[in-house]
């Protein structure tokens, strides 16, 4: 219970310092990733030519916004922790992109639940479409 020289040899075979790379490929994640996915999300979700999107595609809008959510938050965090003993700059960017990333993310999830209820059923076809070889089911007529 109380052998902790398992830990503090697995800690002293730990290199000192996170690599830049590693870091800058998580600043890039944070850039790129969770725009792209909002992206998706809003085109999957969005009407077009006048059909309201199906509940599949509202569904899976809001996965692509969960995700984004997580990692616009959880990649800066993850930088954070990577840089704080040793980098001092890069966890104060880190750190920025953090509270930075808490605004969008805030609106983005609000919005999300304020508009869940807000989609209208499908009505089915505005007009009575008569075909031809039977009977008319059109009201009046």
């Amino acid at each position: 219970m109380g052998d902790t020289a398992g830990w503090s040899r697995l800690a002293a075979g730990r290199p000192d310092k996170t690599s830049p790379a590693v870091l800058v490929l998580i600043w890039l994640a944070w850039v790129l990733v969770p725009p792209l996915l909002v992206f998706g999300g809003a085109i999957g979700a969005a009407p077009f030519f006048g059909e309201q999107p199906t509940a599949a595609e509202r569904s899976q809008a809001t996965t692509l916004y969960l995700v984004a959510a997580v990692l616009a938050l959880g990649l800066p965090l993850l930088g954070l922790v990577l840089s704080w003993r040793t980098r001092r700059v890069a966890a104060a960017c880190f750190g920025a992109a953090l509270v930075v990333a808490l605004v969008p993310v805030g609106l983005l999830l609000a919005e999300e639940v304020r508009g869940a209820g807000t989609y209208a059923p499908d009505p089915g076809p505005p007009v009575c479409q008569e075909h031809s070889g039977g009977d008319n089911r059109c009201p009046g007529g």
